[in-house]
């Protein structure tokens, strides 16, 4: 079946941040990249990620094209014996992992916009049994409506 560029950009996101492993130079060791509609067993290895899709907006059109900005949320879960270093390092390696700060021919994930970067820590507490961080960052791309 045929995938939309949104879909795409999506899948690749996904692949990219699943190679998130020391052995690949980063800090982290992502156990799995979950898909928003993907179900987290509840004795699932940690640390994971999940990525979301948070809004996807129309920045420009021109026939039957129209360039778009998606939002992505990409929530990286710790147990709660994570100290405060592991959720700075998976924002870091994240980022790195995007190629931040490097032109697009020299690895940065192709439309990852810079300039959108937030974090999110939220700590074990009552009720709660993770530590997790969710960054946000987005990504330009262009859909066709043929």
């Amino acid at each position: 079946m045929p995938s939309t560029k949104a879909s795409e950009v999506a899948q690749a996101l996904r692949e990219r941040l699943g190679e998130i492993r020391p052995e690949n130079g980063y800090l982290t060791a992502i156990d799995r990249v979950y898909g928003p509609t993907e179900k987290v067993k509840d004795k699932a290895p940690l640390p994971y990620l999940i990525v979301r899709t948070s809004v996807d907006s129309r920045t420009g059109a021109a026939k039957t094209q129209a360039s778009r900005i998606r939002t992505f949320e990409v929530e990286a879960v710790f147990g709660r014996s994570a100290e405060e270093a592991d959720l700075d390092s998976i924002h870091v390696d994240v980022l790195r992992a995007l190629g931040f700060g490097r032109d697009e021919y020299d690895g940065r994930f192709p439309g990852l916009i810079e300039e959108q970067d937030d974090a999110v820590p939220q700590y074990a507490s009552e009720g709660r049994d993770t530590h997790s961080i969710t960054i946000t960052i987005g990504v330009a791309y262009v859909e066709n409506y043929n």
